[in-house]
């Protein structure tokens, strides 16, 4: 089987991977969810014990498959959701389940497993590289040197899930690298990138004079992450424009812990 790369979007709610064909087009990846295939793999792991001829034993499913078994299922398993924001944290190094211990960075792999499985059957190409998008700030990051732990975690998940080769692209840099392919002149831009556990930010010069120069460090003036994102972006808007505009005070005060 021919070997290609792919680019990863490995996000706290969902993941995406796209491949380049061999004609220069861009597919996304597609995941069969409840009778109907999309381009979106929610990034979460369920694990549930099972009887196989009398004992016990684990069994574990991510994405779509994952939400599937957990829903059927009369005996509730461990439902995880939401990994990525774990690995700037270097107290939280594993969890305990059904008796065994599993490092953060196992659980993580074991999704990108399925995520590279399902992809090279899709494709017919064996992905042993990737692009990866990473947050410019990892939840919880005070500092770099928690954005580099974060993402040396990310790295070690990565081979573990069998990935040979990994290089890494802050998200907000990658969607202006897109945008850049659609312009015919230069412009300086303002990229966000609202993910379901940070929102990122570059200010970045783009268009075809810089592609034809090559980037440079100097074309990137600015970027910056914050751990504002996914349902708690999605709440303080309602708390401070939404509730306000409609003038309800009960509605207001409803939103105060938020």
């Amino acid at each position: 089987m021919k070997t290609s790369a792919v680019g990863v979007d490995f996000g706290t709610t969902n993941s995406t991977i796209a491949y380049v064909n061999p004609s220069g087009k861009v597919e996304l990846a597609q995941f069969s969810d409840i009778g109907h295939l999309t381009n979106s793999y929610r990034s979460l792991l369920y694990l549930e014990q099972v009887r196989e001829n009398g004992n016990k034993i684990t069994k574990s499913w991510t994405g779509p498959e994952g939400i599937q078994h957990y829903l059927s299922a009369d005996d509730k398993g461990r439902l995880m959701q939401s990994l990525k924001s774990f690995l700037a944290n270097r107290s939280l190094l594993g969890t305990e389940i059904f008796g065994r211990r599993y490092t953060v960075e196992w659980l993580i792999a074991r999704i990108l497993k399925d995520l590279r499985e399902h992809s090279e059957a899709q494709f017919g190409v064996e992905i042993k590289t990737a692009m990866v998008g990473r947050p410019v700030q990892f939840v919880g990051a005070e500092k770099e040197q928690d954005n580099l732990y974060a993402e040396a975690r990310l790295t070690q998940a990565f081979h573990a899930a069998g990935y040979e080769n990994i290089s890494f692209e802050s998200e907000p840099v990658a969607a202006a690298h897109y945008y850049e392919s659609t312009l015919d002149q230069d412009q300086l831009i303002l990229i966000g990138d609202f993910g379901g556990g940070t929102s990122d930010f570059s200010l970045i010069r783009v268009g075809p004079t810089i592609r034809r120069k090559g980037r440079t460090p100097a074309d990137l003036l600015g970027n910056a992450g914050v751990g504002v994102a996914g349902d708690n972006f999605d709440a303080r808007i309602i708390k401070h424009l939404v509730a306000p505009a409609l003038g309800s005070e009960s509605q207001i005060k409803s939103l105060d812990k938020v």
